[in-house]
């Protein structure tokens, strides 16, 4: 192995060394920064239901015809 071979190969692992580490300290320093944002939240659990108003009319018998009130439903 002469001598710019071996430089090399010490460069490429010094990189893969090196780029390891980096990605190592990344993620402990993401998990620390979560951990301390999720501890400082005090959520309360809330449920929100929407419901549509909806009138109803009230239609006498005498007045009332089987048609009206058909067109009524139908729209």
């Amino acid at each position: 192995m002469n001598r710019l071979s071996s430089t090399f190969l010490l460069r490429r692992a010094y990189e893969h060394v090196t780029a390891s580490l980096a990605a190592i300290v990344l993620t402990v320093l993401a998990v620390v920064a979560v951990n301390a944002h999720a501890g400082n939240r005090t959520l309360t659990p809330s449920v929100t239901i929407q419901v549509p108003t909806v009138e109803i009319e009230v239609l006498d018998a005498d007045t009332a015809h089987p048609a009206t009130i058909a067109d009524r439903v139908n729209g």
